[in-house]
């Protein structure tokens, strides 16, 4: 049955089924026998997931965004269950030959509300029309200059000025609240470091970018989805976390 799905519906419908279903059937029919898993929430492999949908019975997934790109699909949205609180954030997995072949995911605490009163899952939902190779193009790029480099102003050269809407908790809308705030914890030792990006998803006006780097010395995740209007950085969901030191111990892949 899943050799007749696209990617997209192949991930979204295995993610609804096991993870607000709690159907741990889905893993014979959707998932790949040699499956890889570099969450730090789960172990390796397919007995992994299973054990977590089983010691989670309150367990449930509310997708708000489905992107495709090639072998990649990504959803961005929100656990309950799964933690003490609701978690939010990004799940993305691989597709080869009409199974799920690799997850990644990065996900933190739902938050309040942040100053400009965008929380981080609402806003656009659907991704347009965009021509995505330009918009991936367009956000390597800043994010290069920007925040491998270090150079902040990159905000203002690239983004929408104070109509960039911000969707962290921490942080409100507009390059001057967002270069304030990196340069503050740039200031006080706790600055975002980035080394790399490792993949990114795009589709239409989004592009998802996951990649590391360090916060004051310690390993960190970042996913962060990157909405494109009329050839400037419109918009920002993120997910930032650290990476379990003892990661390579718990997953022989690695986080990445």
């Amino acid at each position: 049955m899943s050799q007749t799905l696209s990617n997209r519906e192949l991930v979204a419908k295995a993610h609804y089924e096991l993870f607000t279903l709690r159907d741990t059937s889905a893993l014979e029919k959707y998932f790949a026998a040699d499956f890889i898993e570099h969450s730090p929430l789960v172990a390796d492999g397919l007995s992994g997931l299973r054990e977590l949908v089983q010691s989670c019975p309150d367990l449930k997934h509310e997708a708000r965004r489905v992107l495709q790109d090639g072998d990649l699909v990504a959803i961005h949205g929100r656990f309950v269950g799964l933690d003490e609180q609701p978690l939010v954030g990004f799940d993305l997995y691989r597709v080869r030959d009409g199974k799920i072949v690799e997850h990644w995911d990065g996900l933190v605490p739902e938050a309040a509300p942040n100053a400009s009163g965008r929380t981080q899952l609402d806003g656009p939902v659907e991704p347009g029309n965009g021509d995505k190779e330009k918009n991936r193009e367009l956000v390597w790029r800043f994010f290069t200059e920007t925040l491998i480099k270090g150079d902040y102003t990159g905000f203002e050269r690239y983004a929408n000025g104070e109509n960039f809407h911000q969707h962290s908790p921490d942080i409100a809308d507009g390059v001057k609240a967002v270069i304030a705030f990196l340069e503050q914890l740039r200031k006080d030792g706790h600055g975002l470091e980035y080394s790399r990006i490792h993949r990114s998803v795009a589709e239409g006006e989004f592009v998802l970018t996951h990649s590391e780097g360090t916060i004051a010395g310690e390993r960190h995740a970042y996913f962060e989805l990157w909405r494109v209007e009329n050839g400037k950085v419109a918009e920002l969901w993120d997910a930032i976390a650290p990476v379990p030191e003892d990661d390579q111990a718990l997953h022989k892949h690695g986080i990445f």
